[in-house]
């Protein structure tokens, strides 16, 4: 009954907050068929409905005649190991081990979890020994530094945060495929993780990060760098010394931190190397950036991915089925566009694991052909936890959290 409860008034609910788009429309019925057993029926096939599914859920029990708006109003209620006992905004928030928890006890009783204000503030208190953990804030620089402070253990977990390189394949010049292609040659990832992330994030040349379900639908598709490639593209394309591509390179200064100018340069100087194009870096804030995305104000420029969920799907679908306009790539207006969508729609009803992941390859191998998108980079860089020598029982993962339930203190 909790189960059926919680999720028709996530449904009903439909709010910023809640994960609702991933469950609303393929949900037809619930159905509560006994105390330990849900039946959930779907208005079409899913094969990644269960994975989308693993959240959590509120007791019923208790809240079901709470006010629609109980959980945005002060009051905070989970069912993990740990539960809020204070919370004060952009400052701290104090956690205490639930003792009726259902699973093993916490290994710490009390967190308090410490919100600093920028980078410096939270290097400073790592360094000092105020906190006892501090992650997913610190610039290439920083990690560098701590990792050569004996008093720090500095730890990398694996990454499923990506960046990557948009195009609006409406929007000229770069609605030319031979552009788009020879772009792809151009771009210098290695120059891109050295230079501005001093090697901690790491090249890639698919969408799709490793390590997702299911296994084996991570391919890489996209070339090497090969600048003379990039040359012969860009002149069948119409392009010379004499008559240069000129193209936009846009990107947000603060949303991805304070290093995307850095990228932006080096994107630059990596494409114009060719001698055959001429780029102008341009930038808005992130909200007129969005904006200005979602309306097509863009022809080439810079964005990144956190997943929704952990399953390959989420990494091609939301450019290929979901939302090609609000992301700014109208790839939907691609002659190749109802292929990518039969092939997406197939894989998404496709149970057998082994199969799904074929599909998903053959959208990669097709990607890298039409070129709407360039993967540039896996952000390891949020990936790193910084703590003092004494905390044990650190285990990240691909949700890129640490499990605050195992860690403690010798």
């Amino acid at each position: 009954y909790a189960v059926k409860w919680a999720l028709e008034r996530t449904i009903r609910l439909n709010g910023p907050e809640g994960g609702v788009f991933l469950i609303a429309d393929v949900i037809k019925e619930i159905e509560a068929v006994d105390e330990l057993t849900v039946r959930i029926t779907l208005n079409y096939p899913d094969a990644t409905f269960l994975i989308r599914m693993t959240d959590n859920v509120i007791p019923a029990l208790i809240y079901a005649g709470a006010p629609e708006n109980e959980f945005t109003q002060g009051r905070y209620v989970g069912t993990g190991p740990y539960r809020i006992v204070e919370y004060v905004p952009d400052e701290r928030v104090v956690l205490e081990a639930v003792p009726t928890y259902f699973g093993p006890a916490p290994k710490t009783k009390r967190i308090v979890w410490v919100i600093y204000a920028n980078e410096a503030a939270l290097r400073a208190a790592v360094e000092a020994g105020d906190v006892d953990i501090a992650y997913r804030t610190f610039n290439p620089v920083d990690i560098v530094d701590l990792q050569k402070n004996p008093n720090l253990q500095v730890v990398r977990g694996p990454s499923v945060s990506i960046r990557y390189l948009l195009f609006n394949v409406t929007q000229p010049p770069v609605d030319n495929a031979l552009v788009r292609q020879a772009i792809a040659y151009a771009v210098d990832r290695e120059a891109i993780c050295e230079r501005v992330f001093s090697g901690l994030n790491a090249p890639i040349y698919t969408m799709v990060p490793e390590g997702l379900p299911p296994a084996g639908a991570s391919i890489p598709v996209f070339p090497k760098r090969d600048l003379a490639k990039a040359r012969e593209l860009l002149r069948q394309a119409g392009y010379s010394e004499a008559k240069p591509l000129e193209v936009n390179l846009w990107y947000t200064p603060t949303h991805y931190g304070t290093t995307e100018a850095d990228v932006a340069a080096v994107l630059k100087q990596a494409i114009e190397e060719t001698g055959l194009v001429k780029v102008t870096i341009q930038s808005l804030e992130w909200a007129a950036y969005v904006q200005r995305m979602s309306q097509g104000g863009f022809d080439m420029f810079l964005l990144g991915w956190y997943p929704d969920y952990l399953e390959a799907s989420n990494y091609l679908a939301p450019w290929t089925t979901e939302s090609p306009e609000s992301l700014g790539t109208f790839f939907n207006r691609h002659p190749r566009y109802p292929v990518y969508k039969e092939l997406m729609t197939k894989a998404l009803t496709t149970l057998d694991e082994a199969e799904r992941a074929k599909i998903y390859q053959e959208i990669q191998r097709m990607s890298a052909e039409d070129v709407p998108w360039i993967p540039l980079w896996a952000n390891y860089q949020q990936a790193y936890l910084v703590a003092q020598k004494n905390v044990k029982g650190i285990v990240l993962d691909l949700t890129m959290e640490p499990h605050l339930d195992l860690l403690y203190k010798e």
